[in-house]
């Protein structure tokens, strides 16, 4: 009987490291800090209830807006394993990640400019347990929205137009996108716009909508379980849109392997949810009459935060998931040998960043080439282990895992 235990124990504890369940959500935030800046106390509670893996925001407005977050609504009550990545000032409002530690770290960010706001991109990798023995890990690609407001025809266009600037720059890249999550505040009133075909089925990356509810969402009662905005009635003074809850603005959009589970990460049927929408406020604020899915601090905090609520999902990370190499870029080759790594482009490139990153997301070599068609490094002076080297230009980047042995 003591070796079944025994047997049984080490089974648990496979599966345990196998297996993870990774929380992800996406929030407008409303015009953080500006709105109120002494929201990340009302945020606290949201995270506490919900405690996102991965948190998606936009609305923000600076940097100190980010770190107030990061330090007083995340890292509070003994949580110490939030991070963030690098605030980047674009035109009109701005998105951030912040990301559970322990679970990811960040290999790269970049910007994406459309015709009003930038579309964010974050590449994680996943810390698996065995990462320091395999010297492989998983890439999650995040990107956050925020499409063009309001309901004129003209409005639709432009938020068609920010879609397909989305699509071509996931074509530009040249390669497969692991495990693609976007999350973001839409602002569409119907599945028939451009905008969300586009998101869809444009370009060579499908995306799809997992709750799968097309329609004309604004205003109709039908579409009541899934509605984002808005929270409130009436103006609480902080910009917020009133009326109650009556549009389907927010959405989270994933990548097909993330639905089928071919790299690693699947998501779990029936976990997407706009937090705080118990089919009971449609034209009505989200905590009056009392809200049935949600504590009630949960609820005024929601009510107060922002005039979204913020839409969550949740997949599991399973590392007997198959997982396909990357494909990289053919006008791009990068290879590892005997201490160096190396790199040649079929055209000459007029400037080149190379950064190399450790497992947990630390910048060790910095380097820029010019007019440079190819070029040798040598990381003898690293340290055994995995890294990323990230190779990239204005318009374009890849991210080569090497092993220095």
């Amino acid at each position: 009987m003591k070796n079944i235990f025994i047997v049984l124990f080490i089974l648990l504890a496979f599966f345990a490291k196998a297996q993870d369940t990774i929380t992800v959500m996406s929030y407008n935030i409303l015009n953080y800090p500006l709105s109120n800046a002494t929201k990340a106390d009302t945020l606290k509670a949201i995270i506490k209830y919900t405690n996102p893996d991965i948190f998606l925001i936009t609305e923000l407005n600076s940097a100190a807006g980010a770190t107030t977050i990061l330090n007083d609504a995340l890292n509070v009550g003994g949580v110490t394993h939030y991070q963030k990545a690098v605030y980047q000032n674009g035109p009109d409002t701005d998105n951030m990640i912040f990301f559970n530690g322990d679970k990811f770290g960040l290999i790269s960010q970049h910007e994406i400019p459309t015709v009003l706001r930038n579309i964010s991109e974050y590449v994680l990798y996943y810390k698996s347990p065995n990462l320091a023995t395999t010297l492989d890990t998983t890439f999650v690609h995040c990107y956050m929205a925020h499409l063009k407001a309001s309901s004129t025809s003209a409005d639709s266009i432009q938020r068609n137009q920010e879609a397909v600037t989305f699509k071509n720059y996931l074509d530009s890249k040249n390669q497969p996108v692991e495990n693609l999550i976007l999350g973001g505040d839409f602002n569409l009133y119907t599945s028939a716009e451009a905008a969300y075909n586009t998101l869809l089925t444009g370009g060579n990356i499908s995306l799809f909508d997992p709750i799968n509810t097309p329609g004309a969402w604004h205003s109709n009662y039908s579409f009541k379980n899934i509605f984002t905005q808005s929270t409130r009635l009436v103006t609480i003074g902080d910009g917020g849109t009133t009326g109650g809850m009556d549009d389907r603005f927010d959405l989270l959009l994933l990548g097909g392997d993330v639905i089928n589970g071919t790299n690693k990460m699947k998501y779990i049927s029936n976990t997407y949810k706009a937090i705080g929408n118990d089919g009971n406020h449609f034209n009505k604020a989200i905590n009056s009459p009392a809200n049935t899915t949600v504590p009630v601090n949960v609820a005024d905090a929601l009510y107060y935060m922002s005039d979204h609520l913020p839409v969550l999902m949740k997949m599991y990370y399973d590392n007997t998931l198959s997982i396909g190499e990357t494909v990289k870029n053919s006008n791009w080759n990068g290879y590892f040998t005997n201490n160096n790594f190396m790199f040649k482009s079929n055209q000459n490139e007029n400037k080149l960043n190379l950064q190399v990153y450790d497992v947990v997301g630390k910048l060790v070599k910095n380097v820029v080439f010019e007019n440079q068609p190819s070029f040798n490094i040598n990381l003898n002076a690293l340290s055994t282990g995995l890294y990323f080297v990230k190779i990239f230009t204005l318009s374009h980047q890849e991210t080569f895992r090497i092993v220095k042995q």
